[in-house]
């Protein structure tokens, strides 16, 4: 079992569908989330990214001008190049396959107009899930809990719906500590789904720290923007918007600007149809140098028309 830190009555310790029932009040986990008592969940600050495995994995959505999903593929449609070079395929994998999803919900000060939307988002999502896909659900304000570990559930904690936005923003904390989790999980697709308002405040990692982080773990990161134009300033919602869009596509996900919600849940059941049929490819690079420097990484489809998205690139591993 998995230690939950800070958290003393965490939702880990119970098992997922069925066995012990341990609930959280809504005002515990709010207050750890706003007062800082979740010390021991921030993220270490040494070097984040480190490839321990020398296999490349790529999860590549291929779509068409329809903008339907291209299926039936082959190994021999697809062309993968680092830094320009190509590089031979070692794994290939197209059938439909259950994933892993955390699901990262904003309850910061900011998020107050649109706290009722996200959550709402939130439980839209959970049930148009399949019945093998996994999620876990996390919460962050001026720090970040774990609320519901990875399961197959049919709904999310019902004590998310007392949450009050409250307290400043640690977004980039708390997705190095979901893309971390994620990268511990057997399946291989797995996913990020950000509801937030992009605006973080008080983070001790990085937009990069996250971002390394992210592309470490394989994790496609699809970023919901519900700032709050009314009550943000012209410049805040430019860093915001530019802060989601840069963890959506350097991962190979998708930005989603919906404030109102109104296509919120076409838009999600979109999402599941694209993580149910993605293709996983890997390959095993040749590094003149273990410097730790970027890789850049296209994915080219021996067919018109289509559009191909994939996570843009990869730190090297140092020595």
């Amino acid at each position: 079992m998995r230690s939950c830190g800070w958290l003393a009555t965490c939702a880990s310790t119970r098992a997922p569908i069925e066995g012990r029932e341990m609930r959280i009040s809504g005002a515990l986990i709010l207050m750890a989330l706003v007062f800082g008592l979740a010390e021991a969940q921030r993220p270490e600050q040494e070097p984040i990214i480190r490839l321990e495995a020398p296999l490349v994995l790529l999860n590549v959505t291929v779509t068409g001008g329809d903008g339907r999903y291209v299926s039936k593929l082959s190994e021999r449609d697809f062309t993968i190049l680092e830094d320009g070079r190509p590089q031979p395929i070692a794994h290939f994998s197209a059938e439909e396959t259950p994933f892993a999803v955390a699901i990262l919900l904003d309850v910061s000060g900011s998020m107050e107009r649109m706290l009722r939307i996200a959550r709402a988002a939130a439980r839209g999502f959970v049930q148009g899930l399949r019945e093998n896909d996994v999620f876990a659900l996390y919460a962050f304000a001026t720090q970040f809990a774990q609320i519901q570990p990875f399961g197959a559930y049919p709904e999310i904690e019902p004590e998310v719906w007392g949450l009050k936005a409250e307290g400043y923003t640690a977004l980039y904390d708390c997705l190095v500590r979901a893309a971390r989790d994620l990268a511990e999980r057997p399946e291989k697709r797995r996913a990020i789904l950000l509801l937030s308002d992009g605006a973080d405040t008080i983070s001790r990692a990085s937009l990069d720290d996250a971002l390394r982080e992210a592309l470490a773990a394989n994790v496609t990161i699809y970023a919901v923007d519900l700032m709050d134009e009314a009550s943000a300033s012209a410049a805040d919602a430019v860093r915001a918007r530019m802060a989601l869009r840069a963890l959506s596509e350097q991962t190979g996900g998708r930005y989603i600007r919906d404030p109102g919600g109104a296509q919120m849940y076409a838009t999600f059941q979109a999402i599941v149809q694209e993580l149910g049929h993605q293709y996983t490819l890997g390959y095993y690079p040749t590094w003149e140098r273990r410097d730790g420097r970027w890789r850049r990484i296209e994915v080219r489809v021996a067919r018109a028309g289509v559009t191909v998205r994939t996570r843009r690139g990869y730190y090297a591993p140092r020595p």
